[in-house]
């Protein structure tokens, strides 16, 4: 179906259809946005601070102008998701929700562009946008775009769009489609540091799969060369005065860290390249990190499993013959390149990838069981696996806004942040907040440092302008060491934790003494059911 060749009643259904499934899938990115995950991770804070401080002072939080990378945790964020949110940090100031926002328009944004790429390999819209509506609310993709850690919602909005542009500007010889492309193609790379391979990739299986396409449109190509060169020219040269800025996160993760030599290396990759494609990996049981995944799904719909099938049929009898499938095929073979490099094993962010591969595969394949429709078994199968869908992804929904919560709460440091949240807000002006390091899971310093500052100064509101020429204002947030403390709170805990020589985690009571001027007025708990707490103390 067409949608450009039906009647003008049908094409009101279709936009009341593609307008009723975007609402569904809005609700279900921005309800309870800044609740659901409870916490938030100290790379959302960094995100959310650096961005304040573009939007107040045009500078990171170090005072450097409008910066290609922007430096935290000794390491380097990306820029994309930075200025996008700096925005609406100009206009909400810095809010958990609003440092999340970025994450689900983005996501949006990716579906939406995943439509017209379906369009490039299936002709009915109904299926199109089926698709589109699945990968908006992909378990893949769908806990990451609720949150604000980093870009990889826009990394994929930019491989979706750059994909379809691509092959719109190398099929109908579309100058317009050939800069788009560039620039989005470009936009991935900037958006998440795992792009760059990842685009990198894409981009070779493009050229392999429409060779002989590509020597019949040079001109178009050169043109979406030359805009991607273009628009990839402050990276290259950032990075040739910064090369750590490209280098020193992947040295901390690569496969052959602590290798026995090559033979090891490659059973590493090995072993790492064929879990992406394990059945219990895609359907069952995903990624192990909570921050990336529920624990309780794949990474995939276990609905998309015979359509996948189906896919994987059809793009075997057409591979020999169509370019657009070359591509897909090729991509789907590529997917897991940039994440088997690195030493973690089943790691989603790492293959986002698979996120717009698989779904492509999976809409090819539901277009071919409709078409056989008018057969009893393709009938039955297909609407009973519609079926399926509606109670899957309702179970899916239900598990992320309900157990997800409570099974989450220390992977995004809900317990201080907590603590946080409520001692900022019950502060009177001139008191201080003092912190002890048994409140915090790592080491600091005394300026909360290499991870936690950045909590401190996105809940402490601390403006940016003064952190720049000052650093963290010991008169407003203070490290607690015992010594005598003005009017304030202490964060405190009751327990602190230790390795023994067998490497096992032990906890016991602390034993830090507590002011005689403190009184204990609130507890958040560590981990549920257990008597471990953070302390509150009003200092008077």
């Amino acid at each position: 179906m067409n949608i450009s060749n039906i009647s003008a009643k049908e094409r009101r259904i279709f936009i009341l259809a593609a307008l009723g499934l975007l609402c569904i899938s809005s609700f279900l990115h921005f309800w309870k946005i800044g609740e659901v995950p409870n916490g938030f991770y100290p790379d959302e804070s960094s995100v959310g601070y650096n961005a304040w401080c573009i939007a107040e002072t045009g500078a990171d939080e170090y005072g450097i102008k409008f910066p290609v990378f922007f430096k935290c945790f000794d390491n380097y964020q990306d820029p994309v998701y930075v200025y996008a949110l700096a925005g609406f940090m100009k206009i909400f100031g810095p809010e958990k929700w609003v440092a999340r926002l970025p994450g689900g328009i983005f996501h949006l944004l990716a579906s939406i562009a995943f439509f017209f790429l379906a369009t490039k390999y299936v002709r009915n819209r109904w299926i199109c946008i089926a698709g589109a509506f699945v990968i908006s609310i992909l378990p893949w993709l769908f806990p990451l775009s609720r949150t604000g850690i980093g870009g990889y919602l826009p990394m994929v909005m930019g491989m979706t769009a750059g994909w379809y542009f691509i092959m719109d500007a190398v099929g109908r010889r579309s100058m317009a489609s050939a800069v788009f492309a560039g620039f989005f193609w470009a936009f991935t790379m900037y958006s998440h540091q795992i792009g760059r391979p990842m685009g990198a990739v894409l981009l070779i299986c493009f050229v392999i799969s429409m060779n002989k396409l590509i020597l019949k449109r040079m001109k178009i190509f050169a043109l979406f060369s030359s805009i991607y060169l273009i628009c990839m020219l402050p990276m290259i040269v950032y990075v040739c005065n910064h090369p750590e800025s490209m280098t020193k996160r992947f040295s901390s993760l690569s496969v052959w860290r602590n290798a026995g030599g090559f033979y090891e290396i490659m059973a590493r990759i090995i072993e790492r390249y064929l879990e992406y494609f394990n059945p219990f990996f895609l359907f069952v049981s995903g990624d192990p990190i909570l921050r990336h995944h529920t624990g309780e799904s794949g990474e995939l719909y276990i609905f998309m499993l015979p359509f996948i099938i189906a896919g994987i049929y059809i793009f075997y009898r057409r591979f020999a013959r169509n370019p657009y499938v070359r591509f897909a095929v090729l991509a789907l073979v590529a997917y897991p390149v940039a994440a088997v490099f690195t030493l973690n094993h089943f790691h989603s962010t790492r293959s986002m990838d698979g996120a717009v591969v698989w779904p492509i595969i999976f809409i090819a394949g539901m277009a071919y069981i409709f078409r056989r429709r008018s057969e009893k078994i393709f009938k039955v199968g297909f609407y009973s696996l519609l079926i399926f869908f509606i109670f899957e992804a309702g179970l899916y929904m239900s598990n992320y806004f309900g157990r997800y919560v409570e099974k989450s709460r220390l992977e995004f440091t809900a317990p201080i942040v907590e603590a946080l949240e409520f001692s900022f807000k019950n502060m009177k002006s001139g008191e201080t907040l003092y912190i002890s390091e048994s409140a915090i899971p790592q080491k600091i310093n005394t300026e909360f440092k290499p991870f936690w500052y950045s909590s401190l100064l996105f809940f402490g509101k601390v403006p940016p302008s003064v952190y720049q020429e000052q650093g963290i204002p010991r008169e407003y947030i203070c490290l607690y060491q015992g010594q005598s403390l003005g009017k304030g709170i202490l964060i405190r805990s009751n327990i602190v934790s230790f390795k023994d020589e067998g490497g096992i985690v032990r906890s016991v009571q602390n034993n830090e003494q507590i002011p005689e001027n403190g009184t204990l007025i609130r507890q958040f708990p560590i981990l549920k059911g257990e008597k471990a707490f953070l302390e509150l103390y009003c200092i008077k």
